[in-house]
């Protein structure tokens, strides 16, 4: 059945909470970077690419996360008074710019859902994950971890929990549901763009 004749207008809401694991710190406000989205089981939701852009400044990639939906196009403009070379090895998303200097903007169509992880050649240190989701249904949460998903469809479908220094969580949801959802992310990994001492 299509999207447009399931009935929509379900919620799911909760909080996120994030825990250090090993020698890892947490930044306050840094559950803001996790993701949530829904996908749906039967039908096709309508995505709705747009355009977005990832600047480069002060070397360093700002926003150092993004979420797009599938199809949607990246623009990267160099802000740098140096040259900068914006490339992917993510599988099935490679792309790689060549040099390019200040006031200069390349761009990429990113055509397949995935996390995708944009490094500079030039600047090691530089990365950024850009998340392309093939649902509509995605938020990112307050920096109490709050967050809330609205106007989803009825039925079965699969909610997922994830953050770029940890490992998605996912779990199956029958729509319409109540209640509030409650999850606890390890973070296991160092912080992207972050020189490590």
């Amino acid at each position: 059945m299509p999207a447009e004749q399931v009935s929509a207008g379900h919620r799911i809401s909760g909080t996120v909470e994030l825990r250090a694991k090993g020698r890892q710190k947490l930044s306050p406000g840094e559950v803001r970077d996790t993701v949530v989205y829904f996908r749906p089981n039967s039908g096709s939701p309508r995505l709705q690419p747009g355009r977005h852009t990832v600047y480069t400044r002060n070397k360093a990639f700002d926003p150092p996360l993004l979420v797009v939906q599938k199809g949607s196009t990246v623009a990267f403009p160099n802000g740098d008074p140096i040259l900068h070379n914006v490339y992917s090895n993510t599988p099935g998303q490679e792309f790689d710019f060549g040099f390019y200097g200040e006031g200069e903007s390349k761009e990429y169509v990113f055509d397949r859902a995935g996390l995708v992880l944009v490094s500079c050649n030039v600047h090691h240190v530089m990365a950024a994950n850009i998340m392309v989701l093939d649902t509509p249904y995605y938020t990112r949460p307050d920096a109490s971890g709050r967050f809330e998903l609205n106007n989803l469809p009825s039925g079965l479908g699969e909610l997922v929990i994830w953050h770029p220094r940890g490992s998605a969580e996912t779990q199956a949801v029958a729509l319409p549901t109540s209640g509030e959802l409650r999850q606890v992310l390890d973070i296991n990994r160092p912080r992207l763009g972050v020189a490590r001492r």
